[in-house]
């Protein structure tokens, strides 16, 4: 039996998108889109943006008693 405690909690990001500054090269390729593979972009832009800058590493700095860990789609 273990002695540990999951305690699954969310955060809600929103990306808003200036059609009027991104790239005209991009433009067309992200209102092809459809609902699915924007919000799959936006999440995978989130989980890098994430990973750079080192989040979960200061996150769990000197933590001993718990961890902070990034999860699949739920």
């Amino acid at each position: 039996m273990s002695n540990l405690i999951k305690v699954p909690h969310s955060v809600v990001f929103e990306s808003i998108i200036d059609l009027d500054k991104i790239p005209a090269n991009l433009l067309p390729a992200l209102l092809k889109l459809n609902e699915t593979d924007l919000l799959t972009m936006c999440k995978e832009a989130t989980v890098s943006a994430i990973s750079e800058s080192k989040f979960l590493q200061i996150a769990n700095e000197n933590n001993t008693w718990a961890e902070v860990s990034i999860k699949g789609d739920n």
